[in-house]
């Protein structure tokens, strides 16, 4: 059985997707399956071929500090990703469960972050301070990025 989504709305609009809802196992090797996730999801919302790639990066940053933050509070909880689509902007939230774990944020991967999407921010998620990041795109027209 096959499972039909029209990746167009009725004014030629990509169609509103999500939300898919992602959790898995705070393990490095399960990153890549969220990096897949939402790099589909981001062709489908109609992101430049460039800012699928973003998304791609940003994404694996974004997981990957989770994945750091919850290894580093032995948290047994699942690492979340959350994406939807709307009007040509994806939005790709992930949250952990490592509260205020002491890990200060990667540097790095908030500037790579910063640099590849249009929005980012980082706020209290269920365990607490910097268990959330939120990741956004718009397609064409609609970019905030120069």
């Amino acid at each position: 059985m096959a499972l039909h989504t029209p990746s167009t709305g009725p004014s030629g609009a990509p169609a509103p997707l999500g939300p898919v809802v992602l959790r898995f196992t705070a393990l490095p090797e399960h990153v890549r399956i969220a990096r897949l996730v939402t790099t589909s999801l981001a062709r489908r919302a109609g992101l430049s071929a460039g800012d699928v790639e973003g998304v791609r990066l940003a994404v694996g940053e974004a997981c990957g500090r989770a994945v750091q933050r919850s290894e580093s509070a032995a948290t047994s909880e699942l690492v979340e990703v959350t994406s939807t689509s709307s009007a040509g902007t994806l939005v790709v939230e992930v949250v952990d469960h490592a509260g205020d774990d002491g890990v200060e944020t990667e540097e790095v991967a908030m500037l790579l972050m910063e640099g590849l999407a249009d929005e980012v921010a980082v706020t209290a998620g269920p365990g607490g301070r910097g268990g959330t990041t939120r990741l956004t795109w718009r397609a064409a027209g609609g970019s905030l990025r120069g």
